[in-house]
This record gives structure tokens, C-alpha cells and sequence, in this order.
């Protein structure tokens, strides 16, 4: 939907809001016909509009709906309307909306327009302009991949570029309010501002054009934001797991492996396999395409490893010719997975891993339930403090015990593989064998509102490796030894989730080492926001799987409570990569309006000391660069640092000349608690390397003077002192 300028009797006005073709905006009192006379006592702001689109204008006395009062605005067909509040040239409708539109994105869009540019070059134009009060709309809206159904659609979107006075946005699809929202509220007073909304009560089959508008504490709108169009999907034929002839049991205890596997090779093209209330314990699963899997009871994973099909390989081109010589550990195949499957499957006989599967799409999976990946946990005896789930300890069991073959056997709990648009949302996931979602050679994913837990409430450590997410890589046709065939950037949007893990909340992986390197499959393209970690290693994590790079990481609106290190990134010196190489338009990382409560290690860390033993090495080194953290707040334990930045020797070192991170920006960190700062391994001219308003309410603030000098730190506290 367009917006246009227009003008009135009286004055110049903005075409506003999209309101339906009979209705009067808020406020507003409708004139009885187009036709009819709508009498006024003083001066009034009228509006007139159809499809949509309305026209306002500041209008005294008596007046008839037509193109004479509204020059250039819709047909007289349409409906004319007014304010009855006495209008002035600072009316909530004419001023709000008329002084966002000038600086709107999408009314820029329409400058062209003659009508638009007549206005644009009118003196009340370019006061309205020129306004400092303006609310800007929300940028980038969007409907993230495939996060549409029949019912519902769900949008995101980013701040506008100046927010100082936004408390919330609004909502629009087809003219008509869907919702608002404000914060969103996490423990302990922390909140953070939603930056996404789920429409529901659709209609299938029926197309929507969706706009949201920024609002600030009086109510006031913005412009409308860009309109993104989506149609909803067509009802779904569903498959129920309990009916015939598929009859899986949901008493907790019957293995239904075989029934629920049959109810999924029935799925159709756009249908939907639902596992409904009721605990259904099960093997190991295998997904098929163009299907959603609705999970509004139990998956239970069974605790017997003979369940699940042993030879799951996380990175199976390492060991292949031109890619490397060691073969990447086998382990067991997940609970949910995307690769594998058997010729014949009510026998399970004629299996195939299908490690190197790709041409999987369009898999959603939702629901109100859960997938718990086993009966229950207790200590790993050879990790201390650390559990593992019933099922991991019997995997580990049964090929080796606690060594090099036993311990990476175990499984994740979704091995999602593969795919090109991947939705995974509302569902609770807990107690799996080792990653919790591990989406590896994937594109074009939406991950909403989940629940990711790998935290048993005895534990002191949680599950070992249970990392949350684990996003690695992205897809392709093919991996050649001359580079992937059809690589598609990684599109991802990870939001309104919550992580309470043993190892990395939020993991991002680009490969390792030399054949990472010859890969070359990127991360390119992941927002993460409005999310909230506790316990866990890190709560978005870059590494240490680098060699192929990340660029243009979205990092904003996250609270990360309790967690050791918020924002973790780690290489090695011989890992490879960091960051891609950025073209025009790329960036690095951004991370923005991020809080931190009670951290328990640091803040922020930037290392280089993670080096992979396995491996060929990786022909440059892994180090970091272009990574921009702004507005960052909260507070650290006594015995953690607000950043942290080091080399292969570890905290405080550097590592040989040409390995050092660069081109890092801090800007308006504030950090209570802890021990300050440690800045080593960083090097950089001011302009592309600096620390602004960086302070901290206790510790020092040291750093490297062979790499670094007073002009790389403006305003920060306490004074860095170079070492």
C-alpha cells in the first residue's frame, strides 16, 4: 500500500492511515453520504479516503465531500469524515501523521509522483519536514521464512533509525488493528522491546497486506512502515498419529517409532502430521518435506540406543577427499532428523545414513507440547557437575564409554539438515543427548517463541555439551573441492525464545579449519533478538567453528541473565576465518540495546585461543573484525569482566604479528560490577577501532599500548591505561 500527499482547502495534509472503505478513522465522525453536507461549527480536520488510502485536510465551516475540498484524493464514492475536536496546525492527526510521512521510507518511495511532488516542494511541506518530533516508522518489516500458516502470520521488524521516544509499535493487516505491543517483560525488572507479533484468527487462503507503525507514551503513530503482502496457506489435510491406520499410543510407554514414522511418509504436500495430548515415546524419527508436524502433547525419545540408527555424521565432507583426512566422529541419529531413512520401513530393513542429504524444504514444526528427549538425567561421572540425559549415558555405553569413540557417539535431539526454509516454533525442547537443535547446511529459518532447556535443576553444569542452537553453515546444491554449488545466504531469524543450557545458548558455526575453508559455506544473514539466556557458556556465541566466516549478524533486544559470557566470540589461530569477506552493503556484527544481569565470566569476549588439534590447519588465521556492540547495559559478577579481548596465549597475551582482531567499535557500554577491562590482541586506527562512553562502575581499564594508543578511547571510565 502506497501513501500520498495531497492538498486540502485549507492546508497541506498527509494521506494517513489504512482504514477500510465505509469506515471513518478513530475519532472521527462519519458524514451520513459522499454527497452530504457535513456541517461543522469552527475549524475541523476532515478526512476523506477509500482503499484504504485517506486524505485529511483542515476544513472550517460546512463542507461537501468532493474532489473540490480534496484535491487529487479519491473518487467521490468515498466516504468523508471529521474530527470534532477543534483542529489546529498541530492536530494529533495532521501533525503526527503528516510529519512522519516526511521522513518515511516508503513516503520517499513515492516522491516521484507529481502529486507527492508538488507537495515536497511547498513551504509547509518543508517545515513538516523539518520536524524534530517526528515518530519514524519501523524499518525492514518482514514475514521471516515460513512463519505463515492458515491461520496466522507472524512479522518482525527493526527500529526505526532514531527510537529515543518509541514505547511500542501497532499492527495493521488489511486496514484493520491486529495488536500492540510495548516490552516484553523478563524476571527480575529486565525487559526488552518486541521487535515481532503474531497475527492470528486468519482466514485460509486469503491474501493480507500487513503495515506496523512505531508509537510513542501519548499514543501517537508513526507513518505506516513498509507493507509486506503474504498470503495465508490453504487448510491443511492432518494426520493424527492416534488414528488408524497409524494407532501410536500416547501412554508414555508404548515405543511407536514405526506408527509415527508411517504417519509421516503418509504426509502430503502441504498436509500436517500431528502428534496430539498424550506422551508418545519414540526412536529415532526422519522428516519429509512440504510437511508441518503439529506437536501439541509428548515426543518422548526412548532411553534404549538400539533405538536410533548409529553413523550420523555432523560434518560428513571432513575426511573426504580435498576436504581433510580425519573423519569427523560418528555419532547416533537424533530423535527428529532430516537425512537417513530405510527402503523398507515397517521392516526398517535397506537403511541408509544419507549424511550428505540435501533438497529437504518448507518443514515447519509447532505446536503447544514438547520434545523431551529422555526419561530423565543424572552426573556424567566423567565431567563433574555435568549431566547427561538417560539415553546419552546408554549411547555412550554402548560404543566405548568416556573416550574419543564413546562420548561424541551421543546424539542431538534434532538433526535438522539440509533444508532450504525451516520453521520451528512454540515448542519446548529439553533433556537431549548432546545439542539440543543442531540445523546444520540449512537456509531460510525462522526459529519462534521456543523453550530450550538442557538445564536439569540438580546439575551444576547442566548437560554436557548441550548447547540450545547450534547454526552451522548454510546451504547448497553440492560441496565441491572447488567451492559449494547454489549457495543461498543463511537467512535466519532466531526471536522470542528462551535458552537455559549446559554449553552455548545461541551457537553460530561457519566449519573449521582447512576443510571449513575449502567448504566455504558462510553465515550470511542471522538476526537474533528478543531472547532471553540463563544459565549457559554463552548466550550468542560466534565460533569456534569460524574457518568459512559470519557476516551481517544481527544481534539486538536480547537480556542474558546469569549466563557466563553474553556475547562469546572465539577462534583460533588456526581455525580460519571470522569474519566473511564483506562486500558492498555487508557488515560484520552488529549488536545493539542488549542487556546484561549478574554475569558470571564477561560481558563481551573476543579470543583466539581455541585451536583445533584434529584438523588440518586452516591456511590464515581465525581472528575477528568489524564488529560494532552499541548500547550495551547491566551488570557483571565481582569476578568478571565487563570485555574481554586476547590472543592464542589466552587472557591477557597476544598472539603472533598479523593474528590480532581489528576494526572493533564499543559504543555506550555501561557495566556495573567486575573487574573492568582487558583490551589485548586489538589492533586499529581510531576511526575503525574505538571504545566510546565505555565505562565500568569498578575494576581497571587496561590495554595493549605495542597495538593501541590514548586516541583509540573517547570518554571511558575507569582511564585506559596502555601495558
Amino acid at each position: 500500500m502506497f501513501r500520498r500527499i495531497i492538498v486540502a482547502a485549507a492546508t497541506v495534509v498527509a494521506v494517513g492511515s489504512a482504514y477500510g472503505a465505509a469506515d471513518a478513522p478513530s475519532g472521527y465522525t462519519k458524514c451520513a453520504q459522499p454527497a452530504a453536507t457535513c456541517t461543522m461549527s469552527g475549524t475541523h480536520q476532515a478526512a476523506m479516503g477509500k482503499s484504504g488510502v485517506f486524505g485529511y485536510a483542515t476544513l472550517t465551516g460546512s463542507f461537501v465531500c468532493q474532489l473540490s475540498t480534496f484535491p487529487s484524493a479519491p473518487s467521490n464514492s468515498t466516504w468523508c469524515s471529521y474530527d470534532p475536536a477543534t483542529a489546529s496546525s498541530s492536530s494529533s492527526v495532521a501533525s503526527s501523521v503528516a510529519s512522519s510521512v516526511a521522513s518515511s521510507s516508503v513516503a520517499s518511495s513515492v516522491a516521484s509522483s507529481s502529486v507527492a511532488s508538488s507537495v515536497a516542494s511547498s513551504s509547509v511541506a518543508s517545515s513538516v519536514a523539518s520536524s524534530s518530533s517526528a515518530l519514524l516508522p519501523p524499518q525492514n518489516v518482514v514475514v521471516p521464512p515460513l512463519a505463515f500458516e492458515d491461520t496466522h502470520i507472524t512479522v518482525v521488524w527493526e527500529k526505526p533509525t532514531s527510537y529515543s521516544t518509541v514505547t511500542g509499535y501497532r499492527i495493521y493487516a488489511n486496514g484493520v488493528l491486529k495488536g500492540t505491543t510495548s516490552n516484553i517483560s523478563w524476571p527480575v525488572g529486565i525487559t526488552n522491546q518486541q521487535l515481532y507479533y503474531d497475527i492470528t484468527g486468519l482466514t485460509a487462503n486469503t491474501a493480507y497486506s500487513i503495515v506496523v507503525r512505531s508509537i510513542d507514551a501519548s499514543g501517537a503513530e508513526s507513518a505506516n512502515s513498509n507493507t509486506v503482502s503474504q498470503t495465508t496457506t490453504a487448510t491443511p489435510t492432518v494426520i493424527n498419529v492416534t488414528a488408524s491406520p497409524y494407532s501410536a499410543v500416547g501412554d508414555g510407554s508404548t515405543v511407536n517409532t514405526i506408527a509415527i514414522q508411517k504417519a509421516i511418509n503418509a504426509c502430503p504436500v502441504g498436509g500436517k502430521v500431528l502428534i496430539p495430548s498424550g506422551t508418545f515415546k519414540s526412536g529415532a524419527l526422519y522428516l519429509k518435506s512440504d510437511c508441518t508436524y503439529q506437536i501439541d502433547g509428548v515426543l518422548l525419545g526412548s532411553d534404549a540406543a538400539a533405538d536410533y540408527e548409529f553413523g550420523n555424521n555432523r560434518f560428513p565432507i571432513y575426511g573426504t577427499t580435498g576436504f581433510g583426512s580425519v573423519k569427523y566422529p560418528d555419532n547416533y541419529k537424533a530423535l527428529i532428523n532430516t537425512c537417513g531413512g530405510y527402503s523398507d520401513w515397517t521392516a526398517r530393513t535397506g537403511y541408509a545414513a544419507n549424511n550428505l542429504c540435501v533438497g529437504m524444504k518448507n518443514i515447519r514444526i509447532t505446536g503447544s507440547g514438547s520434545v523431551q528427549g529422555s526419561s530423565g538425567s543424572s552426573a556424567d561421572s566423567a565431567n563433574s557437575g555435568y549431566y547427561l540425559s538417560t539415553l546419552a549415558h546408554n549411547q555412550r555405553a554402548a560404543q566405548g564409554g568416556d573416550n574419543a569413540t564413546g562420548d561424541p557417539a551421543r546424539a542431538d535431539l534434532l538433526s535438522l539438515t539440509g533444508i532450504n526454509g525451516l520453521y520451528v516454533a512454540n515448542v519446548k525442547f529439553s533433556l537431549p543427548p548432546d545439542h539440543m537443535l543442531f540445523i546444520a547446511r540449512s537456509s531460510n529459518i525462522t526459529i519462534a517463541n521456543i523453550n530450550a532447556n538442557s538445564w536439569p535443576s540438580a546439575s551444576s553444569k547442566g548437560i554436557h555439551n548441550g548447547d540450545g542452537i547450534d547454526l552451522s553453515t548454510a546451504y547448497a546444491d553440492a560441496l565441491t573441492t572447488s567451492g559449494p554449488v547454489g549457495l543461498l545466504p543463511t537467512n535466519a531469524y532466531i526471536f522470542g525464545s528462551t535458552f537455559d543450557n549446559g554449553d552455548d545458548c545461541i551457537n553460530l558455526n561457519a566449519g573449521t579449519s582447512l576443510p571449513g575453508t575449502i567448504a566455504a559455506t558462510p553465515v550470511n544473514g542471522v538476526r537474533v533478538f528478543n531472547n532471553y539466556t540463563l544459565h549457559g557458556h554463552g548466550g550468542v556465541v560466534l565460533g569456534s567453528f569460524t574457518a568459512a566466516g559470519f557476516k551481517n549478524i544481527s544481534i539486538t533486544e536480547n537480556t542474558f541473565n546469569g549466563t557466563e559470557i553474553a556475547l562469546r566470540f572465539k577462534t583460533g589461530t588456526n581455525r580460519g576465518g571470522g569474519i566473511a569477506t564483506l562486500g558492498a552493503g555487508d557488515f560484520g556484527v552488529k549488536a545493539r540495546d542488549n542487556k546484561v544481569n549478574a554475569i558470571t565470566d564477561r560481558a563481551v569476549v573476543v579470543m583466539s585461543s581455541y585451536a583445533d588439534s584434529t584438523f588440518a590447519d586452516a591456511p590464515t588465521p581465525g581472528i575477528f573484525h568489524d564488529i560494532d556492540i552499541a548500547n550495551l547495559t547491566g551488570s557483571v559478577a565481582s569476578g568478571a569482566y565487563a570485555i574481554e579481548t586476547s590472543g592464542s596465549g589466552g587472557t591477557a597475551k597476544n598472539s603472533a604479528s598479523g593474528a590480532e582482531h581489528y576494526n572493533l567499535k564499543f559504543t555506550n557500554v555501561n557495566i556495573t560490577g567486575g573487574k573492568g577491562f582487558t583490551i589485548y590482541n586489538l589492533k586499529g586506527a581510531a576511526t575503525n577501532t574505538l571504545f566510546s562512553n565505555v565505562t565500568s562502575s569498578a575494576g581497571t581499564f587496561v590495554y595493549s599500548s605495542s597495538l593501541l594508543t590514548s586516541a583509540n578511547f573517547v570518554g571511558c571510565s575507569p582511564t585506559p591505561t596502555g601495558k
